[in-house]
């Protein structure tokens, strides 16, 4: 998808190279904001590049964006994580056009899956109302412990552990897609970009959807 000039596209082995800018770019905001964000390394970004499960703006060579979808609990659950847009590009409904992929994406790929969010960003909470996500207990969430283990690095971890797992800084916010009305919202918010967004899934994967593996840990 070409907007502004900025492509989006679904990564692969030949984008592995942004990772360490990507990862950087990811603790440096979340260190401007002074939240928490749950680390990951390389490898396993890696890992979702190579299964088509990255989602990566560029602006010609320069890296513009970067979003990445995990699946859990049996693949019950989805999530669309680690959204950043440098500094740079903000401001252009960049991250929303990247939302749109990663959503559009999960919803393909796992159609009966829950889709949640762990946020503490406005922008991110809006994004997802946006897409038909409702507030939710953490109960309502996954309760995959390979999941929940991500947020130990973050700096937020301890009141994860003192309440139990009940709640903490970030939000629960969670898509059913048994839900009529969460369908309806983000239908009507994919439509803008249906045919450019499905254009993008095509071009990773021209042979539809390969059968899942095993997902690494964190």
């Amino acid at each position: 998808m070409v907007k502004d000039n900025i492509k989006l596209l679904i990564a692969d082995e030949s984008h592995i190279h942004y990772i360490d800018e990507i990862l950087e770019t990811i603790t440096a905001a979340a260190k401007v904001r002074g939240t928490g964000i749950a680390k990951r390394n390389p490898k396993y970004v890696e890992n979702l590049m190579l299964k088509g499960k990255a989602v990566l703006a560029l602006d010609g060579d320069k890296f513009a964006g970067f979003s990445y979808i995990e699946t859990w609990g049996g693949k019950h659950y989805v999530t669309t994580s680690g959204m950043i847009v440098p500094e740079s590009y903000r401001g252009h409904g960049l991250a929303r056009r990247i939302k749109h992929v990663t959503f559009s994406l999960a919803r393909k790929r796992w159609p009966n899956a829950k889709i949640f969010s762990l946020t503490s960003g406005a922008a991110v909470m809006k994004l997802n109302t946006d897409c038909g996500y409702t507030p939710v207990t953490f109960a309502q969430l996954t309760d995959d412990e390979t999941f929940w283990r991500g947020c130990e690095g973050c700096i937020n971890h301890d009141v994860l552990v003192r309440t139990e797992r009940r709640y903490c800084i970030c939000t629960g916010m969670l898509y059913d897609p048994e839900n009529k009305r969460s369908k309806m919202i983000a239908d009507e918010e994919m439509e803008s970009d249906k045919e450019l967004v499905e254009q993008i899934i095509k071009d990773r994967f021209p042979n539809g959807f390969p059968a899942d593996e095993a997902e690494e840990t964190h």
